[in-house]
């Protein structure tokens, strides 16, 4: 597993579920900070969220978006 590129984004920035989520908990599997939650739609914890944005890479249906 790659070192995950902590801080891409700065802490204004943040990561959640947008739309009808799929329930595949890929970005729960993904995120090494343990910020997300299984739960339909999955929540993130942003004070352990790094903003790494892997949730939002892997995500199949592009759920996970970036908001600002």
């Amino acid at each position: 597993m790659r070192e995950p590129e902590r801080y891409r984004y700065d802490r204004g920035v943040y990561v959640a579920a947008v739309g009808k989520c799929g329930a595949c908990f890929l970005c729960v599997d993904e995120c090494p900070e343990d910020a997300i939650h299984k739960m339909e739609p999955v929540k993130v914890d942003y004070n352990r969220c790094t903003r790494c944005m892997r949730c939002v890479e892997v995500c199949p249906g592009g759920i996970m978006q970036i908001i600002d």
